[in-house]
């Protein structure tokens, strides 16, 4: 094992102070200041450098939140998300240097091996340019152009500040609503037409190709067999041969096409989709988890939809009319009959549509109530054990397995009705052909090879309605899931609004001024008229009842929740004008109930600082009172801890979560209940270790029932219904606590 995955209980590690990561724009001369705890970060540097340019204000976890933390293997793709960050409008286009025009710099260009470089300026009529690498240093490079254009990818990326955000900044206030207006799932999809584009091109030639066919047939009966004319026989079969193998290649082209561009769109909108489930307010997450994520999954639909061959099916609808006319010049009036056939096929499949609909919504909802079932009980499995519930659990599944075998068993039928429908239709179009076209045989006015022929072309033009009803269904369920997923893409996000990015919590200052709130449905507040103030360095202890109100100040302390009423300060500056990122970058929030997610210890506490370094994750674990678990674990911070943590104790998972809190080094903590699930002894060692942190001037505020903790803090406030009752030094606080337990204790039964 790795030896920097033990940590040595002799050694006890300082405290590092970090620099500030959250700061006004910097000037492109100190862009390249910007570093990650691996070393250089030239994505985040060049992000600076152009937010300074374009006068844009920039905190730099601002610009990494909703970006993988892994951005810098991505490629090029992830500069303009950054940039969108800062407000910033960025193109990415494929463009060499000459084709550059000055008026648009300085833009981005990549090196083959993806690092960025400015280019600023050309230089000697444009013989030379003018480059940053910050990966070597913010200084200006003269390059010859060729020599440079060797170096380069050909990708380029130019950034304009986006006329809504300068439209609505004021003193470099910008709304979080202009960085990205384009529509979840019709944006991807424009920014692909040329793809769109292609496919009806391809489309247009196996059509027209797909004539070649019943020509061939209707000359080889009427003019090869009659006259036993084996070349021209020969010479057809090779053209139609050619035909076809070019047919071969354009369905292949076209379905390439297909899946490509559906893979960008649906890369796309899953990151936007999986940004918005990040983003959502706490407080309008409809429904639970599991509904959230059945709705996620929604997209499936809509996806499968546009990639499938259903899809191919309507694009090929389009070019039914020319089928039609050579119908019509082949065997006349015949060609009525596959004309008139197509309405009924999608009158046909239009009536069954109406009761596919309605269970189409009725097993979507049900579906997301099997998913609820089933992940409640597979995380609940130890408590449905425990109390023998199995037995409810399982009434509940066949419940919703039965309800939902019958909606499908609705759908299925509605759908083989439609599909033995247009069957039905489509022989009896050929079956009328060849009757017809048997009279106008005998009469001379058609052929026998334009009869075959005509049955062929009959079948091409009802062809793509031959699955009309499955393409039907499919567009229903994507339109309801389209629906679906657009109000989940509606909800209120966090940062919606104008906020100051430069913003950051420097002093550590928290004012509630008459603050009130209630949840959402809830008949009762929470919190009612709570008026104190944490200053700098300062602990304060919260106690009080169960549901007093200590969690939901919790929540308040980071913006996870807004206030109905009042007003929360930090430095001066009301919360909302606070980017999410940045202010919990200032204030960490350490909740009751913690999660751990399924992985290693080192993946747990690295979640918020991913390139943290050896010595600030020691650190980390040393104020945790994890350095000895760590250092006697033959495993070290690589043991696998389960699924939500289920292979360590509820103390270890507590001191995994505080860990995690502290290696991101906030000014202020709010700790809710910290030691609940811990040992006296790992108790002791964590509160003499926050000592420590409070000697060193980190601000404080901790929920706790524990006297122990409650020795740490320099104040008490106690909590009551949503009130303050008290507030004050804590000596006298728990004096007055302990002066009004005895009085109540004297009073007789029933007194008033």
């Amino acid at each position: 094992m790795d030896n920097t995955d033990k940590l040595s209980p002799a050694e006890k590690p300082q405290i590092a102070s970090d620099t500030d990561a959250s700061a006004p724009a910097p000037s492109p001369s100190t862009a390249t200041g910007l570093a990650s705890d691996s070393g250089m970060d030239v994505m985040p540097a060049v992000t600076a450098w152009l937010a300074a340019h374009h006068q844009m204000p920039y905190a730099r976890a601002a610009v990494l939140r909703n970006v993988p933390s892994d951005y810098a293997t991505r490629g090029d793709d992830m500069l303009p998300r950054m940039l969108a960050n800062v407000g910033l409008q960025a193109s990415m286009v494929q463009r060499k240097l000459k084709d550059i025009p000055p008026a648009v710099l300085p833009c981005v260009v990549f090196k083959k091996d993806g690092n960025p470089l400015i280019v600023t300026a050309f230089a000697n009529k444009g013989r030379d340019v003018l480059v940053h690498d910050l990966a070597d240093g913010d200084f200006a490079t003269e390059i010859p152009r060729r020599k440079l254009q060797r170096q380069l990818s050909g990708t380029a990326v130019f950034a304009t500040r986006s006329p809504d955000i300068a439209a609505s900044m004021t003193n470099t206030r910008y709304s979080a609503l202009h960085r990205d207006q384009s529509h979840w799932l019709w944006g991807p999809i424009r920014r692909n037409r040329g793809a769109w584009g292609q496919i009806l091109v391809a489309a247009l030639g196996i059509n027209i190709l797909a004539l070649a066919l019943p020509i061939f047939v209707m000359n080889v009966y009427d003019r090869v067999i009659p006259n036993l004319a084996m070349t021209t026989l020969w010479t057809l079969a090779l053209g139609v041969s050619i035909a076809l193998l070019l047919d071969l290649l354009l369905k292949i082209l076209r379905t390439t096409i297909l899946e490509r561009a559906g893979r960008r769109v649906d890369l796309k909108i899953a990151s936007t989709l999986f940004q918005q489930a990040l983003s959502v307010k706490m407080l309008k997450r409809e429904g639970s988890a599991a509904a959230l994520a059945s709705q996620i999954r929604d997209f499936e639909s809509v996806r499968e939809f546009f990639s499938s061959s259903s899809f191919v099916a309507m694009i090929d609808v389009l070019f039914i009319g020319i089928f039609v006319t050579v119908l019509w010049l082949i065997v006349g009036p015949i060609a009525i009959v596959p004309l008139l056939a197509v309405p009924v096929v999608i009158i046909l499949a239009l009536v069954a549509q109406a009761p596919i609909g309605n269970s189409i919504t009725q097993s979507q909802n049900l579906a997301a109530k099997k998913n609820l079932v089933l992940i409640e009980t597979l995380l609940g499995m130890e408590t449905v054990r425990s109390v023998n519930g199995e037995g409810v659990m399982l009434r509940e599944w066949e419940d919703a397995s039965a309800a939902s075998t019958r909606i499908n068993g609705k759908t299925r039928f509605w759908s083989n009705f439609a599909i033995t429908s247009t069957m039905m239709v489509q022989q009896g179009v050929s079956v009328i052909i060849v009757l017809w076209g048997v009279y106008l045989v005998a009469d001379g006015r058609i052929t026998v090879g334009g009869l075959i022929a005509a049955n062929i072309l009959a079948g091409r033009v009802l062809a793509p309605l031959g699955n009309i009803s499955q393409t039907l269904v499919r567009a229903q369920q994507a339109m309801k899931s389209l629906g679906s997923i657009s109000r989940f893409m509606a909800l209120d996000v966090e940062g919606d609004g104008d906020l100051k990015p430069e913003l950051s919590v420097r002093e550590g200052r928290v004012q509630f001024k008459d603050v009130s709130f209630t949840y959402p449905g809830a008949q009762k507040g929470a919190l009612h008229n709570i008026d104190f103030t944490l200053e700098p360095g300062q602990t304060i202890g919260l106690l009080g009842r169960v549901g007093s109100g200590k969690t939901t100040l919790g929540k308040l302390f980071v913006n996870m929740a807004q206030p109905d009423s009042g007003l929360i300060l930090v430095d001066g500056h009301e919360i909302q004008q606070y980017d999410p990122s940045v202010l919990r970058e200032g204030i960490g929030y350490l909740p009751q109930d913690p999660e751990i997610f399924t992985g290693t210890i080192r993946e747990n506490i690295v979640l918020g600082r991913p390139n943290a370094p050896e010595s600030a994750i020691e650190e980390a674990l040393y104020f945790a009172g994890m350095d000895h678990f760590i250092s006697e674990n033959p495993e070290g911070l690589a043991q696998f801890v389960g699924e939500k943590g289920n292979r360590l104790s509820g103390g270890q998972r507590q001191a995994i979560a505080l860990a995690r809190l502290l290696l991101c080094k906030p000014k202020v903590l709010f700790l809710d209940e910290p030691t609940n699930a811990m040992d006296t002894i790992t108790e002791t060692l964590v509160v003499e270790r926050l000592k420590a942190l409070q000697a060193k001037g980190v601000t404080m505020v901790i929920s706790t029932h524990r006297n122990s903790i409650a020795a740490v803090v320099d104040r008490l406030c106690v909590l009551e219904g949503g009130k303050i009752i008290a507030n004050g030094p804590r000596e006298d606080v728990m004096a007055d606590l302990r002066n009004n337990a005895q009085a109540r204790a004297k009073s007789p039964v029933g007194a008033t």
